[in-house]
């Protein structure tokens, strides 16, 4: 054997070694971090009114996005994790499909399309769905045999909000949904509790 095929062939066996460590799970993809630097948004000022304004309501949680048509096949979604996390750890949980029909559900997605995002004990998103994320262009296969439950994806949190900042100690509900391959698949609330 010659040299230079003795180097290739070397080149080759570590170039293998190398990738085969490389390879990367979807279930170890971490939800990426809120924007560091958040806009507020533009308003346009409302004419002063004539009439007494009424009590102001309890602040609402925002909607989540635009999402797809629900998915037909019989089913129910929740995330499965740790009850409490300690701020500044990141913690993950994992959004679990459960096929409750007699077909198989096949999803071809994308890396991200399982969103989450955190409210408070008042109901208030503290830990926004991240929008200007970046993610893989990965397909990923989930096929959900009838009577099966498969792990689609992992979110990640820490404890911390939209700002970057640690939250205080307390009760905090995770909402997650998963929105890709045309449909969309909502995850049952998950409390969790925040400590120090």
């Amino acid at each position: 054997m010659t040299p230079r095929i003795r180097t290739a062939l070397l080149s080759i066996a570590l170039l293998g070694t190398l990738s085969a460590q490389a390879q990367v799970s979807i279930f170890t993809i971490p939800a990426l971090p809120p924007r560091s630097a958040a806009t507020p948004p533009v308003t346009t000022p409302a004419p002063a009114p004539t009439t007494p304004a009424p009590a102001t309501p309890a602040p609402v949680s925002p909607a989540r996005p635009a999402l797809n048509p629900a998915l037909a096949t019989p089913h129910s979604a929740n995330l499965s994790g740790p009850g409490s996390l300690s701020g500044g750890q990141d913690t993950t949980w994992t959004f679990n499909l459960t096929n409750l029909g007699e077909e198989a559900i096949d999803l071809q997605h994308g890396a991200c399309d399982v969103r989450f995002e955190v409210l408070n004990a008042a109901g208030q998103v503290v830990r926004a769905n991240p929008t200007n994320t970046v993610c893989t262009m990965q397909l990923v296969l989930t096929n959900v045999a009838p009577g099966e439950t498969m792990d689609v994806q992992s979110v990640r949190w820490n404890g911390r909000g939209s700002d970057g900042k640690a939250l205080p100690t307390g009760e905090y509900t995770i909402r997650a949904y998963f929105n890709g391959a045309g449909v969309s698949i909502v995850a049952e609330d998950y409390p969790v509790t925040l400590e120090n």
